[in-house]
């Protein structure tokens, strides 16, 4: 589905309210979306799904909003990195909601234990901000633009946050002796 086809599909919702329209647009951004929420939350999937119904329900709710200037998928990961942070701000401070996700305790069958590295694991040392820009650059390898669009900061402060989630990173990976390609 293209850029056009999206806009289409909009168009369908707001002049017909049609919902079959919208469902195609959350059956293709879905996985996506909970992507995103499955690595904000360390794996926690139940959370994972209330995040991004929450987040499909906000995107139809203000659908009229969506002026175009964007990707819709620009627009919905927008709304989804607002419905993390409100999720987190709900909380009286990060360090309880820090301290959420790392009492979750996750089972990863055994199989896929054998030299892998727990990728919750290791985005568990991430502040928050900076597992959301490693999230939408490297995972759902979206151009640096697109991710200071839904940041909402300038380039120069994801170049930081990317430049100081992969010292951390690389210093878990060397603590914990992994080394890639064995």
């Amino acid at each position: 589905m293209s850029k056009n086809e999206d806009i289409l599909l909009i168009a369908k919702c707001l002049l017909n309210d049609d919902r079959r329209a919208y469902t195609r647009l959350v059956d293709k951004y879905h996985p996506q979306i909970k992507r995103f929420f499955l690595n904000q939350t360390l794996g926690d999937t139940m959370l994972s799904d209330d995040l991004a119904q929450e987040t499909f329900i906000k995107a139809y709710t203000c659908l009229r909003s969506f002026k175009g200037l964007s990707s819709f998928s620009t627009w919905i990961f927008r709304i989804a990195y607002n419905v993390f942070y409100d999720f987190l701000r709900t909380r009286k401070s990060s360090e309880e909601c820090g301290s959420y996700i790392e009492s979750q305790n996750y089972e990863i069958p055994s199989e896929t234990i054998t030299r892998n590295m727990d990728i919750y694991k290791a985005m568990q040392i991430l502040k928050p901000e900076e597992r959301a820009i490693v999230q939408l650059f490297y995972l759902e390898d979206l151009p640096l633009n697109k991710v200071s669009e839904i940041t909402n900061m300038p380039s120069g402060t994801i170049k930081s946050h990317l430049s100081r989630a992969r010292q951390k990173l690389n210093v878990y990976l060397e603590k914990e002796n992994y080394r890639y390609g064995e």
